[in-house]
């Protein structure tokens, strides 16, 4: 370790990184056992989770895997250090350089080889182990992984936001934790292993194959399966053999939005995580149609994983993983305004093959058709007082064509929701059986099934507001940005009233999705709760009326002619 700048305990007299790691490397090609070392770069896309820490000073640096103690910066208040107008202040950005430990590394390929049972004996042997009170000394060694600059541990924020979307019971507090990363510019690290103990270049070609296979499948630190620590493989990797696991259905997406934040609510970021919670949201409104509260959250939580509750349940792994890499390009031309933005990505969901094909594509399918994501994804994107308001997303599969969007032509047949939500039932009803029900009460609750909502196809506006190559506004006259489901919701008997439109503290009980073609058209989503509300009934009949509307899926008003 490298000494420390005692007048001055953040500032570091040198940075060791990858010295150790250059330095075997050098080692081995002189003694002619460069077949014995591997090592090469990986990309952290965006930011990795790490756990808590010992001290925030000097290059200890932190494990971007594994927690190594507990850190409290505002004296004996535990909580204190989740509070994040606090580290907002203060702790922005911790003296410390980030790093991966090789116990890190080692146990994530471990973890990945483990299964595949063929391949455990190979790996024990290579690894070591221990059998019964007999320790086997393996014939790799991992050694840390540490980002190529300096890269030191900065706040980022999470903010549960499931029972503010889906149950209206109040927007939930952030809180802070720390990462490797800011999230805007990637983090190459430098990861490398060596052969000991009688190894051959055999068994460091197999292990360094594994290692690639493990980092960029699975990533580092905690939390990857919302975002967190995903890693590009180095330039040159080109996987020698594909082992089963899990199936993977890569997505292309573009979204047009009034801007969604991060740590700093001033500052444009698109994050992984606005996806995972889109997705977690969306899955709840599904299973609360077929299932009593309880069981459609614990379902959830089989699907998507949990971090415990409050009872000391413990926190579990779910089945699905998510990746997106974003790349932001802003809207500069200022003379064209209000500003909006524009992200681009890839987005990348992991599962057993008849969970992703039957249960989760389903659902996001219908999710992308009424809605957009991260911030306004209840509205399309227009004109409020000067101001940009909501988001447009596009995404298709990597593999369909332009023409073959998953969110489907701009005419959607319809039957077409319906088709879909049946078969995701069916799926649901032979997997979940002993869980399923053909009814289930009604709770106060955005609930998506023919029962509890309905989804209209209305028209307009004439044309689209934004042209999305140049990125600049087609038109300046705000009522020309709405179409007719827009200019519905925003009467003064439904804008910015809790039971239909909602306002700052409580979000709307409807999501309007604007669809773009030759002719555009909105597509209006209305979740009905328990179904005691007047205004959101009335809001349905109004909804019926609109001259060219048509139900697509759901909820027709009982008394529509009046």
């Amino acid at each position: 370790m490298t000494g420390i700048n005692r007048t001055n305990s953040t500032e570091f007299t040198m940075y060791s990184g990858t010295k150790l790691v250059d330095a075997l490397a050098k080692q081995h090609e002189q003694r002619s056992q460069s077949h014995l070392f591997k090592s090469g770069i990986f990309t952290l896309d965006w930011r990795s989770k790490v756990g808590s820490f010992t001290h925030p000073d000097g290059e200890t640096i932190v494990s971007a895997g594994e927690p190594c103690g507990s850190w409290n910066p505002h004296g004996s208040r535990p909580e204190a250090k989740r509070n994040l107008a606090e580290n907002l202040k203060s702790f922005n950005e911790l003296p410390l350089n980030g790093y991966v430990p090789a116990a890190s590394i080692r146990g994530i390929v471990r973890a990945w080889v483990s299964q595949h049972p063929e391949l455990i004996r190979q790996m024990e042997e290579l690894f070591g182990c221990q059998k019964d009170s007999k320790f086997i000394a393996g014939k790799i060694e991992f050694l840390d992984g540490f980002p190529t600059e300096a890269t030191k541990l900065t706040l980022d924020i999470a903010n549960p936001q499931q029972n503010f979307q889906v149950f209206h019971t109040g927007s939930a507090s952030p809180f802070s934790l720390y990462t490797l990363g800011d999230g805007r510019k990637k983090v190459e690290i430098k990861v490398a292993i060596r052969g000991c103990h009688g190894a051959t270049s055999e068994d460091v070609e197999t292990a360094w194959e594994w290692v690639q296979q493990a980092l960029s499948t699975h990533g580092i630190g905690s939390r990857t399966a919302s975002g967190y620590g995903g890693l590009q493989a180095p330039v040159d990797y080109t996987p020698s053999v594909i082992l089963a696991g899990e199936y993977s259905q890569k997505l292309n997406f573009t979204l047009y939005t009034q801007g969604s934040a991060g740590i700093d609510p001033k500052v444009p970021e698109f994050r992984p995580t606005h996806w995972r919670g889109w997705l977690r949201s969306w899955c709840l409104r599904f299973f609360l149609g077929v299932m009593e509260r309880n069981d459609a959250e614990s379902t959830v939580d089989e699907l998507l994983g949990t971090l415990g509750k409050k009872d000391l349940v413990k926190g579990k792994k779910g089945l699905v993983r998510l990746r997106a890499m974003i790349a932001m390009i802003n809207q500069l031309d200022s003379k064209n305004t209000p500003q909006f933005y524009k992200w681009t990505g890839s987005l990348e969901l992991s599962a057993p093959k008849d969970i992703l094909d039957e249960i989760i594509l389903p659902i996001l399918k219908i999710a992308v058709r009424v809605g957009g994501v991260g911030r306004g994804w209840r509205r399309p994107l227009h004109i409020l007082n000067g101001r940009a308001r909501g988001c447009h997303l596009e995404c298709r599969s990597r593999v369909e064509s332009s023409t073959n969007s998953i969110i489907n032509k701009p005419d959607l047949a319809g039957n077409d929701l319906s088709l879909i939500y049946d078969l995701w039932k069916n799926a649901v009803k032979q997997k979940w059986h002993h869980l399923y029900q053909e009814t289930v009460p009604n709770i106060n609750a955005e609930v998506f099934s023919p029962r509890t909502c309905a989804v209209y196809l209305a028209p307009g506006p004439k044309q689209n507001p934004i042209d999305p190559e140049n990125l600049t506004w087609t038109t300046k006259e705000i009522t020309a940005t709405r179409g007719k489901g827009m200019e519905l919701i925003y009467q003064l008997k439904y804008k910015r009233q809790v039971e239909v439109g909602g306002k700052m503290s409580s979000c709307s009980w409807v999501s309007i999705k604007r669809i773009n073609g030759s002719q555009c058209q909105e597509i209006v989503c209305i979740f009905m709760g328990d179904g005691r509300s007047e205004l959101r009934s009335q809001f349905l009949q109004d909804l019926h009326k609109i001259e060219g509307a048509v139900n697509i899926f759901g909820k027709q008003p009982v008394q529509s002619d009046k």
